[in-house]
């Protein structure tokens, strides 16, 4: 996964705006139908796009998959806190975490938590032997973790909503 950068904010405008409410609606959304649907020339709309992609606005295209159709009904948030941590060690640790294809999230936080992973497990039985495995192989830099189990997700949100025309 690309990694979020953090640099100068991009300027965008309306028709920037309306090109990205449209791709986060359907990445797969041809050239043609951005432009039909937005009134933006289609050359402008390619432009666009590009500038988008050079400038890390869009950092990918992804499908969102369902987890639950696909046999992996539990889907949770785990907490994890480190202590007697060193480079080599946490960088085991990330390189453990992306390759286990049941964590589906890795995110390094600040806080009174080190890492937020989200698992996806085909019962809870399923759940406690993936992070049993990463307790145990990590049980010398793990102090403390906690789950939280996703009930109901009530929004997905693609931070168009944050882009502030007028503010930019």
């Amino acid at each position: 996964m690309n990694d979020i950068s953090y640099n100068p904010p991009v300027k965008l405008d309306a028709k920037d705006k309306k090109i990205l409410e449209l791709l986060s609606q359907d990445a797969r959304m041809p050239v043609s139908e951005i432009s039909k649907k937005s009134k933006i020339q289609r050359d402008s709309v390619v432009y666009r796009i590009k500038r988008l992609e050079k400038f890390k606005v869009i950092r990918f295209y992804t499908a969102i998959l369902n987890p639950s159709v696909l046999g992996f009904p539990i889907y949770s948030y785990v907490h994890i806190k480190l202590h007697n941590l060193d480079e080599t060690i946490e960088k085991q640790f990330v390189a453990f975490l992306i390759a286990n294809p049941q964590v589906t999230y890795v995110v390094k936080i600040s806080g009174e938590w080190d890492y937020d992973i989200t698992i996806a497990a085909r019962d809870l039985g399923n759940f406690e032997e993936v992070l049993k495995e990463i307790r145990y192989k990590f049980s010398k830099i793990i102090q403390n973790y906690s789950s939280d189990l996703i009930l109901q997700e009530y929004k997905y949100d693609y931070l168009i909503d944050l882009i502030n025309v007028k503010n930019l």
